[in-house]
């Protein structure tokens, strides 16, 4: 697990198994835990969760909207009132320690998150998986990894 310094803010990188306690929490990689201050963002989308700092959600929101956000788009109100509505923000506790158990019970059953997750830098951001759904996904990325970097034309 890494956290390389940049001059617009930090990029998380590596992955590195962990298991949830009784509770429900998360305890992060102490290089994680330097850069995301006292709270943090928790988002369910696809099969994971992601984090991120309470500066870095507002803009990785807006980012969503490349032309910006229209308030008479029906399809821009949908999705940011699904995200905002299914975003919890959550305080490290002293240990470093994060309440995966604030985010909903459903979204965290559907994406298996109940003991081994394995935790991924991926940028701006931190993602926690299921151990076995992030084994299967890095399996079948790295059998596409040349596909997705190189222009086969």
């Amino acid at each position: 697990m890494d956290r390389i310094e940049r001059g617009d803010g930090m990029y998380l990188t590596g992955a590195k198994q962990l298991n949830l306690d009784a509770k429900g929490r998360l305890t992060l990689p102490a290089e994680y835990r330097r850069s995301l201050g006292e709270s943090v963002c928790l988002v369910p989308v696809a099969d994971c969760v992601y984090g991120f700092t309470a500066e870095d959600y507002p803009t990785w929101v807006e980012s969503l909207f490349p032309e910006g956000f229209n308030p008479r788009n029906a399809k821009d109100v949908a999705l940011k009132r699904a995200l905002d509505s299914s975003t919890v923000t959550v305080d490290l506790d002293s240990a470093g320690r994060v309440a995966l158990g604030k985010v909903p019970t459903e979204a965290r059953c559907s994406r298996g998150l109940d003991k081994a997750v394995t935790v991924i830098g991926s940028g701006d951001h931190f993602e926690v998986w299921d151990t076995e759904r992030w084994e299967r996904e890095q399996a079948s990325l790295s059998a596409d990894l040349s596909a997705l970097m190189f222009d086969a034309s």
